[in-house]
């Protein structure tokens, strides 16, 4: 038998760590270094017009819960108004009937 090729190399200490890098990990840490201030830039300026749309939105809430409370206001106002109204029409329409009674009493004595 012929020993003169020996494929595995015995003794021989195994390559650096040179094999175990991740690819991914490789990719990541170059998109990280090609994008990653851009996309901090641009999550900074997602996160800003997040908190204007809150700050916006807690306004028109909080303006609509005032047009509500005026809108409930006016409501019992115009309530009142009407009920006083129809009691002023109700007082006069009485008042009519008296004097009309009382000319009708001098007509007929």
């Amino acid at each position: 038998m012929d020993h003169e090729h020996h494929d595995h190399h015995e003794g021989e200490p195994h390559a650096p760590e040179a094999a175990a890098i991740d690819p991914a990990a490789v990719i990541e840490q170059v998109r990280e270094l090609l994008f990653g201030d851009q996309r901090r830039a641009t999550e900074a300026a997602i996160k800003g017009l997040e908190d204007r749309f809150a700050a916006l939105t807690a306004t028109v809430e909080a303006r609509l819960a005032d047009l509500d409370r005026r809108l409930h206001e006016s409501h019992a106002e115009a309530d009142q108004a009407r009920e006083g109204h129809v009691q002023a029409i109700g007082s006069a329409l009485s008042d009519i009937g008296e004097r009309l009674k009382g000319l009708v009493a001098k007509q007929q004595g």
